[in-house]
């Protein structure tokens, strides 16, 4: 096993952190003038990997151990995985069974041994999730996993008892997901004492710049290629793109969409594209004038076209939507919902028809979001087609949020995404009367902002607990057909993503949850 960073003489800690510190000084001056300096101390087996979000934000408490979020860095690992289609797959636990209509039983994979050398059991799973899950996180944790505090419990030193508060047949595919990960007691991840199960170990961490990895030699799933990870903080599609090119990054998830065609070009990179789990779409106000009118929002559906839109503002990037849900989950529907398509004069005679007296609607926009402010635009245009003023509020995420809470809008560009191959909790977080995601986007008179509520809530609660794939499937598509009805939303795209890499590079197996990507395979060709 490597030394960890405690462990290290305290002269080359600093000799490492001022060289860390000034690659990222330099890059905040120019990215040109890193690459220089960084490529000279790069080990031909290390690799640099970019992601779209920071691997490395202390602001956000959930993305995070002190400062390392488990996404794309694979340091912890939770009981379950997901396969490419998006269903649960074995990983610490090797096996699980429903022995009542609410109690699950997980079987833990034998001989698994932290970074600390001990073997994983059955007490780290246990206080993993007692105590640094349902404790920590709370309600939002009972409603996304249906779990509250003392259900799970110890059978024996490799088996461990979960019982839901209801019915929850998709439970194990919900806990296939990065935040949910086992470590022992003896840890304190929360102060930066982060011991996991995975193929990399946490060597270091500046807050807001990069998260340093070295490798598990011991890790149960085998071999760990690289000699360790750099993974990177670059949030603008542009300055990841530019890493690529400087020779300064690897790998980058998201690269610049005007760029694309030139990376493609190039023989000095690859570029690999993949349809995910997350989809784009505007969602209505539908509790204030004039967006409550279901004739107005029929005709701004029936005002745009999705093709255009992943053409003009997505590069080709993506596929063109006619639901809420990405077809990647199985449950999804597509050729079974209503179809829209771009019809300038329906679109006019649905606003004469509606309450719209010619009031300016307000489009609210994240500002952090690369492509949205584009397609806001292509709204605007496209809604002046049809007779319907919009103006746009570009906002940091903090004010939408606080914009949306308070009912303050008439559309907002929004979007869902699973990060679990259990994606029923986005249904039900986006779409039911009690979803989280519906009631922090507005909550007034105890409704939320995209739920009709009644049969809608119905067939959600039916689709969330049935054990029979096909009446889950029914209840979840009749759901979605409703939805688009009564055009609660706008879709626009089922997203796809793209990764660029340098050409050397091997091993990249993309995955429709991005955050699921693996690293432990990647190797430079001679």
């Amino acid at each position: 096993m490597k030394a960890t960073e405690d462990e290290r003489p305290i002269d080359q800690r600093l000799r490492r952190r001022r060289f860390l510190g000034a690659i990222a000084a330099g890059c905040t001056a120019g990215v040109a003038g890193c690459a220089e300096g960084a490529s000279d101390d790069i080990d031909g087996e290390t690799v640099t990997i970019v992601p779209p979000s920071n691997p490395a934000d202390s602001d956000d408490q959930w993305e995070r151990w002190s400062g390392m979020t488990p996404y794309w860095t694979r340091v912890v690992e939770p009981l379950v995985w997901g396969t490419k289609e998006m269903h649960a797959k074995p990983w610490l636990a090797t096996d699980w069974e429903l022995t009542d209509d609410t109690t699950w039983v997980f079987e833990l994979r034998e001989g698994v041994t932290f970074h600390n050398g001990a073997e994983m059991t059955a007490d780290d799973v246990v206080h993993s999730y007692e105590n640094d899950i349902l404790e920590r996180y709370g309600d939002f944790v009972y409603g996304w996993l249906h779990l509250e505090p003392g259900s799970v419990e110890k059978i024996d030193d490799y088996t461990v008892e979960f019982t839901n508060t209801e019915p929850f047949p998709d439970f194990p595919g919900t806990i296939g997901h990065n935040m949910l990960d086992v470590h022992p007691p003896s840890a304190d991840p929360w102060n930066g004492d982060v011991i996991g199960t995975g193929p990399f170990t946490l060597e270091d961490v500046e807050d807001g710049q990069y998260v340093e990895l070295g490798t598990h030699d011991d890790y149960w799933g085998g071999d760990v290629a690289p000699d360790g990870l750099t993974v990177r903080a670059a949030e603008d599609e542009t300055t990841r793109t530019n890493l690529l090119e400087s020779g300064d990054a690897d790998v980058v998830l998201e690269p610049s969409k005007p760029r694309l065609t030139s990376l493609r070009r190039s023989d000095e990179f690859v570029v690999e594209t993949q349809q995910s789990s997350g989809s784009t779409f505007v969602s209505f106000n539908l509790y204030e004038e004039p967006t409550d009118d279901a004739d107005l929002r029929r005709a701004l559906n029936y005002a745009v076209s999705q093709s255009e839109i992943v053409e003009e503002a997505l590069g080709g990037l993506g596929r063109p939507a006619s639901g809420p849900i990405s077809t990647v989950i199985d449950w999804a529907a597509d050729d079974e919902l209503p179809d829209y398509e771009r019809d300038h004069e329906t679109a006019r005679e649905l606003v004469a028809d509606s309450s719209y007296d010619g009031e300016e609607l307000t489009c609210l926009v994240r500002g952090d979001q690369d492509d949205d402010d584009l397609i806001a635009q292509i709204l605007q245009s496209e809604f002046d087609a049809v007779g319907v003023d919009l103006d746009i509020e570009l906002l940091e995420r903090a004010a939408y949020q606080d914009r949306t809470g308070r009912g303050e809008f008439h559309l907002a560009i929004d979007g869902t995404q699973s990060n679990s191959p259990g994606a029923d909790y986005i249904m039900w977080e986006n779409f039911h009367s009690r979803g989280v995601d519906n009631i922090d986007l507005y909550e007034a008179d105890g409704t939320g902002l995209h739920n009709l509520g009644g049969e809608v809530d119905d067939l959600i609660e039916t689709g969330f607990q049935s054990n029979d794939p096909e009446q889950r499937h029914e209840a979840y598509v009749e759901a979605q057909r409703r939805i688009v009805e009564e055009a609660v939303v706008i879709p626009i795209t089922y997203r796809e993503y793209a990764v660029a890499m340098d050409a050397t590079i091997e091993g990249v197996e993309l995955h429709p949850i991005d955050r699921l990507l693996e690293w432990r395979s990647l190797r430079r060709s001679q």
